[in-house]
């Protein structure tokens, strides 16, 4: 049998270690990343971009808003409902609203440009106007005024993690908001105290829709309003309650 020099047998193993080393680092990499980049390293400026894009195209979803805490000419406190904007605003859903000091709950209709509810005496409709009374419902689809105005305007994004919102991934972004687009949004009149700088949360589906799945913000100390949004696309239709 051929015997090895020394030199030689270092070399051979010098080889091998170094192969083993460079396997280990490429199967690291792909059990890691798997050939994509995580959330928290994504471009969040890029992020919401497209959201606001995206947002600004949809004719019609499914929102639930709820409030925590107290918000400032706020009546409304939870809502549930469907609105769609074409050819005009419709919507239609549950909501409850803070009357004197009690919760209410009532149903509302929006179309025609009034909105329509049953909390003053239930099963019975009175005309609200625009709503803005209660919640000005129009706002939301609305490309100059609502959502897709806010994530157009945020201010200094910054990814924060990724979460699953009813099933749908996300990418959680937070930054601030300016104190006219939290009240047009929030239909909440601040104070010059509590305008400046409003923390907003957003969350991005990051499946490649880009579709705004949640938003949180908090325009007042103690005072939270959050919206979840679903079945982007829906078309809602109305009629006007007798």
């Amino acid at each position: 049998m051929k015997r090895w020099s020394r030199a030689a047998v270092v070399a051979v193993s010098a080889v091998a270690a170094t192969a083993l080393v460079l396997t280990g680092c490429s199967g690291s990499n792909k059990g890691a990343g798997g050939g994509s980049s995580s959330p928290a390293n994504g471009d969040a400026a890029s992020t919401v971009k497209q959201a606001a894009d995206v947002m600004a195209k949809v004719t019609g979803m499914h929102v639930s808003l709820t409030v925590q805490g107290s918000v400032p000419n706020l009546a409304v406190t939870k809502l549930d409902g469907d609105v769609s904007n074409t050819p005009q605003t419709v919507a239609t859903g549950t909501a409850t609203l803070v009357v004197g000091k009690n919760p209410v709950d009532s149903k509302f209709v929006f179309v025609d440009g009034h909105l329509y509810s049953d909390v003053a005496d239930p099963g019975k409709y009175a005309d609200y106007g625009n709503g803005a009374s209660i919640y000005d419902v129009s706002t939301l689809l609305d490309p100059n005024r609502g959502l897709a105005k806010l994530l157009s305007n945020l201010q200094n994004p910054k990814v924060v993690g990724s979460e699953q919102i009813n099933g749908i991934p996300t990418t959680k972004i937070s930054g601030t908001s300016s104190a006219d687009d939290i009240t047009t949004l929030a239909g909440a009149r601040l104070s010059p105290k509590d305008a400046q700088n409003t923390p907003t949360t957003v969350w991005i589906a990051s499946d490649g829709s880009y579709h705004l799945v949640k938003i949180e913000i908090s325009p007042v100390q103690n005072g939270t309003v959050t919206m979840t949004m679903s079945d982007w696309g829906k078309q809602v239709t109305a009629t006007k309650p007798a």
